[in-house]
């Protein structure tokens, strides 16, 4: 009974639901997410004058609002939060509507209908007061707001400027709030707070609204108070909107040209100008979206795009691309401008949410007759600065210092001058060229170039190579032409300088290289010259090591009668002698001084032998095949006595590494040239303490690896590896070590042409040298070497 009875209750109250449902005044929905019409009331179907069936299932959105505004609304509603209440324009019904939404369940909503123009203020005694003031205002739109009921009284005049008819204009404040743009609708309110508050007194500002019919218009509003309650708090404020759409557009149009004019000037792209012509004509006429094209001889040469949309209180401006959707087209505003005779900027606007008016073709085309003068004055600044870029290049560009001198100071430098006078950037302007270089003997540079310049005009004539010094102390050999300009209207002097050091240093290296080969021919004859006395010593020590070994066996069997024998007094002589003079130790050092002598003549020998091949001049400069792991076993014969001090060497070589094409001689010249710079740096780590004293006399550790590797595309390679435990090489010079003559050695102690010379072998054997160094930890040079270099 208590379940039935329930039920009844239950049952009862959603008939009342419904009745007051169905008996609500206010038309009613319910929405899903999708914003379809789930369930409506009966004024619901009164207002659109439909039945209930037609109604379920429809999309609320087209149903109510025009189909310009469609997509916009259909967003704003989505993103509502749970309660929230915005006006009605470009609605399909005729009136003002002001819509309340309301979440009811995660895929609910309930959105009720309020139709302003049933909300009126009674008229009152001060009507003929405000008659006389929208009189007197003539064109003028007069209001006047009651702060504290919330009622107002608008002009028959402020009506019509709104599209109006002043008899259904609703006098009332909720409804005036919609006509106000969304963008200014949160300054208006803001305003109306310091009225109320008494922060302010009077406002003057510029705001837009829109008319009855949803177009646009800019209005300059001005209101004061004009009653105040006991406590000096404002309850009455009386103002005027005059209609100055004309002129802020005009003030639109001219922001629009001056940016764009500054954009031109700052090189902006021409895209990007014509994107920003593009929102200014957008926001002229409001449309919902543009495009913009250059067209030559009826050919699309490329296109732009943008459209509009809201971003909380602002209107943002967004590129059009391949990911963007857009609305199709319901009105359009197509306008052409000639920029050349076979060359137009098309600009087409779309979907203003009313029609598209002459005032609106009138602003574009201004617009657009202004873009075309500055696109075609950007393009012919570009052209003028492409020529001079192109000139300033060529002069940038060049390998040769070019300066240009005014009474001895520099107006003018190219890139290549600095670097070749060893200055930094931008440091040499208005600087005496005495300040940045000078010559040994003390001449003045500037007397010395202006000499020059009056030797004659060919350069053959008057190139003079001089060895200068720098501001920061470093010497170079420099050529020096000159000859007499105008610069900027004044008598210049215009010097080309070319750095002659490379060249120099290549005769210094052709010389060494030169008494390299000297000194290699020498070393191979004296290689050979040794070679004779040596054979015929190792043979007599081979000759002496059998007899003193005959001699050995029978001084003991003598040593052995003698003991037996010792009290004859004579033998007991000789074995005092023998004692004395410790023969049987003798015996036995002569054994080993002997074994010594033999090895020490062997490795002078193998010595030999390695600088004679070495120093081989290969006269017909062929390549030869070679085992690569002998080379590097000569090469490490040669340079041992530069490292066996303070360096173990362990070596590792891969015994299937093929023979290399190769000149053997210019390949152990390499190998030697890292061994002695891996010596001298694990000395010099050494000198400063820098090894763990638990490391002993032999701190540095070398090691020589070779191996056979594929490149990507299966090119065969013989890889040599050099690590040493050193020093290392700093970072900053690790790009410089390969230069000709660079050297981090004391003066004297070094050429500084090894790893130069280095470099070239390897280059000239079409392989690579590679470094990795660590400073104090050690250097691995690594090179590699074609196999294949025959075919």
């Amino acid at each position: 009974m208590e379940i039935s009875e329930a039920i009844d209750k239950v049952l009862n109250a959603k008939k009342e639901l419904e009745a007051a449902w169905d008996g609500n005044p206010l038309p009613s929905f319910v929405l899903d997410n999708h914003l379809k019409i789930l369930r409506c009331n009966a004024s619901a179907t009164e207002l659109f004058q439909t039945s209930f069936f037609h109604l379920l299932g429809k999309d609320f959105v087209e149903l109510f609002w025009k189909e310009e505004i469609q997509e916009e609304i259909r967003n704003s509603l989505v993103r509502r939060s749970e309660k929230s209440s915005f006006p009605v324009i470009l609605s399909r019904l005729e009136g003002s509507f002001q819509l309340l939404s309301q979440l009811i369940s995660e895929d609910r909503r309930v959105v009720y209908i309020v139709n302003l123009d049933t909300i009126r203020v009674p008229e009152n005694r001060e009507e003929e007061v405000r008659l006389k003031l929208a009189l007197e205002s003539g064109q003028s739109g007069v209001w006047d707001f009651s702060l504290r009921l919330g009622k107002a009284y608008f002009s028959p005049e402020y009506a019509r400027m709104l599209g109006f008819e002043p008899e259904r204009f609703p006098q009332n404040f909720s409804h005036w709030e919609t006509l106000v743009h969304w963008e200014d609708r949160e300054q208006i309110r803001s305003l109306f707070e310091n009225y109320l508050n008494g922060s302010i007194d009077s406002h003057d500002l510029e705001i837009r609204m829109f008319t009855r019919s949803g177009k646009t218009i800019w209005v300059w509003s001005r209101g004061k108070v004009v009653e105040r309650d006991e406590n000096d708090l404002p309850v009455r404020v009386i103002g005027t909107h005059i209609d100055i759409t004309e002129r802020k557009k005009t003030e639109i149009r001219t922001e629009a040209v001056i940016k764009i004019g500054q954009k031109s000037s700052l090189m902006e792209s021409e895209d990007n100008i014509l994107l920003l012509a593009l929102r200014y004509s957008l926001q002229l006429t409001e449309s919902n979206w543009g495009v913009v094209r250059i067209c030559r001889d009826g050919v699309l040469i490329r296109e732009s795009g943008m459209y509009t949309m809201r971003d909380q209180s602002n209107s943002v401006f967004v590129p059009i691309d391949s990911t963007t959707t857009l609305p199709h087209i319901i009105r359009e505003l197509p306008l052409k401008f000639n920029l050349k005779d076979n060359e137009s900027i098309e600009l087409t606007l779309y979907n203003k949410r009313t029609e598209y008016e002459s005032i609106d073709f009138k602003e574009v085309e201004l617009l657009g007759t202004e873009l075309v003068h500055i696109i075609i004055r950007k393009r012919t600044e570009d052209l003028l600065l492409a020529s001079e870029w192109n000139l300033q290049s060529i002069v940038e560009c060049s390998p040769n210092g070019i300066l240009i001198l005014v009474d001895g100071n520099i107006q003018f430098y190219n890139r290549s001058s600095e670097i070749l006078l060893s200055q930094n950037k931008n440091q040499m302007r208005n600087k005496k060229v005495s300040e940045i270089l000078g010559f040994l003997n003390g001449e003045d540079p500037f007397e010395f170039i202006q000499s020059l310049s009056n030797n004659g005009f060919a350069p053959d004539q008057n190139v003079v190579e001089k060895n200068i010094i720098l501001s920061n102390g470093q010497k170079k050999w420099i050529s020096f032409w000159a000859i007499e300009i105008i610069y900027n209207g004044e008598v210049s002097i215009l010097v080309y300088l070319n750095d002659l050091s490379k060249a120099k240093d290549t005769e210094t290296q052709l010389l060494q290289s030169e008494k390299l080969a000297t000194i290699g021919q020498l070393a191979a004859g004296v290689a050979h010259e040794i070679n004779n006395p040596m054979a015929f010593i190792s043979s007599n020590l081979e000759t002496m090591k059998r007899y003193h070994k005959q001699l050995a066996t029978v001084m003991a069997n003598v040593h052995s009668v003698l003991q037996k024998n010792h009290m004859d007094p004579a033998i007991s002589k000789i074995l005092t002698d023998w004692d004395r003079n410790d023969l049987s130790n003798v015996l036995l050092d002569t054994s080993d001084i002997l074994e010594e002598s033999i090895d020490g003549a062997s490795r002078v020998v193998e010595i030999v032998r390695n600088i004679k091949s070495f120093a081989h001049v290969n006269k017909e400069e062929s390549f030869v095949r070679c085992n690569l792991n002998e080379v590097i076993n000569s090469a490490i014969n040669i340079s041992h006595h530069n490292i066996k001090y303070d360096s173990v060497v362990e070596f590792s070589f891969d015994k299937n590494l093929p023979e290399i094409f190769c000149h053997p001689q210019e390949i152990g010249q390499v190998v030697i040239n890292l061994l002695v710079n891996a010596g001298h740096a694990i000395e010099e780590k050494k000198n400063h303490g820098l090894f763990p004293d638990t490391q002993g006399e032999k701190p540095g550790k070398i090691e020589i690896k070779t191996k056979c590797i594929y490149s990507e595309n299966n090119q065969q390679f013989a890889e040599i590896k050099i690590k040493d435990n050193g020093i290392g090489i700093p970072e900053d010079i690790q790009s410089r070590i390969f230069d000709p003559f660079f050297s981090t050695k004391e003066t004297g102690e070094g050429t500084g042409l090894g790893l130069s010379i280095s470099m070239d072998i390897i280059r000239k054997h079409k392989g690579k040298i590679d470094l990795e160094s660590v400073r104090c930890e050690g250097t691995t040079f690594s090179i590699l070497l074609p196999t294949n270099l025959e075919d």
